[in-house]
């Protein structure tokens, strides 16, 4: 076999791995100090279940969600973290099963905690999250504002870039999550030692910035 008819062989089974979805795992640790992205499916809608397979309803019919539901890439184990951006700036989620095709909640969703913006700088301002049991912190948050990035810093641990999308096709409004290294909003770590969440607009800017600590009064669950 010639050299360039075994380069287009090679070509054709790496195209073929990364159909298979054969790419890195989603929210790969980055090393100490860098920066850890999660991996994100490029298309914003849910993938066909198997054949054969009927995809199951949204499992909180009051949430009312926006025509269109993120796939944010995060898994655990086989369920995918799903957000419906839902009226008057509420984010409501559920997991998607990627081998049976249904949407359903998980019992450690309780867990979710939220940092919440004072308004200042944006009218609305959230992040939250939950532990994952590989002992990374599940995060999505929401802004009022075109955000074209977002980040959250931590000492001692490695930066994360959290994917950014439009708010329901608004884009006067953001989504954003990641899987990340850290200390939970919840843990009891000194202000200077706290995870701070900021959003930068197009042109780099900064337009807020918000310190991880839990929001008093906000309910187990949200």
């Amino acid at each position: 076999m010639s050299a360039r008819v075994r380069r287009g062989a090679m070509a054709v089974l790496l195209a073929g791995l990364a159909t298979a979805g054969c790419g890195p795992a989603t929210g790969a640790a980055g090393p100490a100090g860098g920066t850890t992205t999660a991996t994100v499916d490029p298309s914003p809608e849910v993938a066909a279940p198997d054949a054969g397979v009927s995809s199951g309803p949204w499992p909180n019919p009051s949430a009312r969600p926006v025509d269109r539901v993120l796939r944010t890439g995060i898994r655990i184990g086989a369920d995918e973290l799903m957000l419906s951006p839902s009226t008057d700036h509420i984010v409501d989620i559920a997991w998607f099963d990627t081998g049976t095709g249904r949407h359903h909640r998980l019992p450690e969703d309780e867990n979710f905690r939220s940092a919440l913006g004072n308004g200042d700088t944006l009218p609305f301002f959230e992040v939250r999250e939950r532990p994952a049991p590989d002992g990374r912190l599940i995060t999505y948050g929401f802004a009022s504002a075109p955000v074209a990035r977002a980040t959250i810093a931590q000492p001692g641990y490695p930066t994360t870039t959290l994917s950014v999308a439009p708010w329901g096709g608004d884009a006067t409004a953001a989504l954003f999550w990641a899987a990340r290294e850290g200390r939970s909003l919840a843990a009891d770590v000194p202000a200077g030692q706290r995870a701070i969440c900021a959003l930068y607009d197009r042109a780099g800017r900064e337009l807020a910035r918000l310190v991880l600590a839990e929001a008093r009064g906000v309910q187990k669950g949200g």
